[in-house]
């Protein structure tokens, strides 16, 4: 496998980025990992880039662990090894500047819906299909599901779908609220394209600042919270990028 196994399109100030192995439902492995977690590695450290999305070509997103590295043909350094690699670049988009946004058609299956839920931002259109479905195989949840999942649909509801393997659609996918929209499948790349672009307009400091702050805020008392805003913003208001959003508001209050 080369480095063609995963894509990278870049459209300005976002970086459209593809899993391109979908003759094993875009499952990962040594091979497909590797330039996987190297390219997002790069993205989060490039400047230029202010949102990722992160998609997959054929018709699924991702279904995890090659089943090839399991059961009887278990190799637990190689696993480690894949693991390790899987969480750094879980980190890197969860915990990194850029905005992410993930673009899911047909089966998020385990570790791969962990991929999807390490995003800001989850579109998926009416064929997709999540699945915490490692009971299912006498495993426990990997790739961040355990952590992404209750915060995404709460604790109780997290146990049930973990613990069940079931197999949540879209619609309840969304009611839940485990993604934030259902597109149809034919026009599902040029919305989540174009919701990619818009927030790219915004300062790229201001966006990191923001996505910093929320994932904290959450976590946090509102005291810290309230500490974290007034630590951050007088910096916010001290860059050029927020002088020239000023200027041109007044200018357009002034033309109004």
């Amino acid at each position: 496998m080369t480095d063609d196994s995963f894509r990278v399109e870049r459209i300005g100030a976002v970086a459209r980025c593809s899993m391109n192995h979908p003759q094993t439902m875009n499952a990962l492995n040594l091979e497909t990992g590797a330039p996987m977690a190297e390219a997002i590695h790069r993205l989060v450290a490039d400047a230029s880039v202010s949102v990722i999305i992160l998609r997959a070509e054929g018709d699924n997103f991702c279904t995890g662990s090659d089943l090839a590295l399991l059961g009887d043909n278990l190799d637990p350094g190689q696993l480690r090894g894949l693991m390790n690699r899987a969480n750094a670049m879980l980190l890197d988009l969860y915990q990194g500047p850029k905005i992410v946004i993930a673009e899911v058609d047909g089966f998020a299956l385990g570790g791969g819906l962990g991929l999807a839920l390490a995003s800001d931002l989850t579109l998926a259109t009416e064929r997709a299909r999540f699945c915490c479905g490692f009971i299912r195989i006498g495993a426990v949840p990997d790739l961040g599901v355990s952590y992404f999942l209750p915060e995404r649909v709460g604790l109780l509801a997290a146990k049930e779908i973990a613990l069940t393997g079931d197999i949540l659609e879209a619609p309840r996918a969304l009611a839940m609220g485990l993604i934030n929209r259902v597109v149809p499948h034919e026009e599902i790349a040029a919305e989540v394209l174009g919701l990619a672009r818009r927030i790219a307009k915004a300062p790229a400091e201001a966006l990191a600042w923001t996505k910093r702050n929320l994932n904290r805020g959450v976590r946090v008392d509102l005291i810290t919270a309230l500490d974290i805003e007034a630590h951050v913003q007088p910096l916010m208001l001290m860059t050029q990028a927020h002088k020239e959003a000023i200027r041109k508001l007044l200018s357009r209050i002034a033309g109004a």
